[in-house]
């Protein structure tokens, strides 16, 4: 049975002539699956095509101490079972 794992993507996109930097927080079962969900969340949310997100593979992280998630609702997801998910600011 496969675990569900926390990654850390860093990476940048491209909007018009900037380059605009992000790092996101994803819980998947691979690496292949958390890419998919920023292609998705990215895509969705700012309407950005698959070609304009550049991410290095050198920059995707596999977290493995709950300590070190800053996003607080992953934090929750990573590490509680009786689960109350937090607001975000």
């Amino acid at each position: 049975m496969s675990s569900v794992k926390t990654f850390h993507i860093r990476g940048e996109y491209k909007r018009r002539k900037d380059k605009i930097p992000f790092g996101k927080y994803v819980r998947a079962l691979n690496q292949e699956d958390a890419l998919e969900q920023i292609y998705n969340i990215l895509g969705s949310k700012h309407k950005v095509k698959r070609n304009l997100i550049f991410i290095d593979p050198k920059d995707i992280k596999e977290i493995t101490n709950p300590d070190e998630i800053k996003d607080p609702v992953i934090k929750a997801f990573a590490t509680e079972d009786d689960l109350a998910i937090p607001k975000r600011k």
